[in-house]
């Protein structure tokens, strides 16, 4: 998919955001740390009660704001028709190398994630996504069978209440097997990284417009991973100890000065982390930016 014209970037970041998300901070954050020129999709899923969105369009020309299309509520087939969306626009405003999936609340508290993401892609073309995937920021192994049991059930007798689902479904995992895939294999969607020849993949098979995908019971980032691997690719760990994501479903994955002492390029989720509030965790990272910056100038 392409427009007349499109603006080179080296990365488009994609998020959705509803009422209670602190998009502001969460943008700011990707223009603060962000390398090189970028493209920001930021989905609006407020129905007008979120953001000061004139505000957030002023951070920068590089933000655009859409209204999230209506469809099912939750973090399933609904959120992924609203990401799909996003990536779609992206394609047709923007000539980027990578695409960063991005949670409303999660951070960018460092650079260079982004160029190391380009730079695994380039040197492995087979790997089409980067994410929490086997391993986590702890070192442990990620447990993929809630995933899978939920795959199977909407493959199985559950699925014949959307017998085009099912079908659909049932297609992409014979397909991404043949790539090494596990049924229910996924990288964390609250930071992931997806490639140029992956996404463009994902469009050119009309998977980014699938209606049945947008009916499922399945959660976004399950199905953004299956479809990666369905369209040939391999999904590559990028959030294990020492790399640049430290990603947890609920919280932290540890204290915030130590993910700054570490490195780490992403952080998710600054909802809490011990007896710190998403306040104080945010406030936290936007006064380290601002010292960066005060140190810069």
């Amino acid at each position: 998919m392409a427009g007349s014209w499109r603006q080179r970037v080296r990365l488009v970041v994609v998020i959705p955001a509803a009422r209670r998300d602190d998009v502001l901070d969460t943008v700011r954050s990707v223009l603060a740390h962000a390398v090189g020129d970028l493209g920001i999709v930021v989905l609006d899923d407020s129905r007008g009660r979120g953001p000061d969105l004139q505000t957030l369009r002023g951070l920068s020309p590089a933000v655009r704001v859409l209204t999230a299309p209506a469809a099912a509520p939750g973090t399933r087939g609904g959120l992924w028709a609203k990401v799909a969306y996003g990536v779609r626009h992206a394609l047709r405003h923007f000539d980027f190398e990578v695409l960063l999936r991005l949670d409303a609340d999660a951070l960018m508290i460092g650079s260079g994630g982004d160029l190391h993401a380009i730079e695994r892609f380039r040197a492995a073309p087979e790997v089409g996504m980067l994410g929490s995937f086997r391993v986590g920021w702890d070192g442990r192994p990620r447990d993929a069978r809630p995933a899978a049991r939920i795959l199977a059930l909407a493959m199985g007798r559950r699925g014949f209440l959307d017998p085009d689902c099912r079908r659909l479904l049932r297609d992409l995992v014979e397909n991404a097997t043949a790539s090494g895939y596990s049924l229910g294999d996924h990288a964390l969607g609250s930071a992931t990284f997806v490639s140029r020849a992956a996404v463009d993949a994902l469009d050119t098979r009309g998977w980014l417009v699938a209606p049945e995908l947008a009916r499922s019971s399945i959660p976004d980032d399950h199905l953004l991973s299956l479809l990666v691997a369905a369209a040939g690719y391999q999904i590559g760990d990028f959030g294990r100890p020492g790399d640049p994501l430290a990603l947890s479903w609920r919280g932290l994955p540890a204290a915030p000065e130590k993910l700054l002492d570490a490195g780490v390029s992403i952080v998710h989720s600054v909802r809490s982390y011990a007896d710190l509030d998403e306040a104080a965790i945010r406030g936290l990272f936007a006064r380290h930016r601002g010292e960066l910056v005060d140190e810069v100038g």
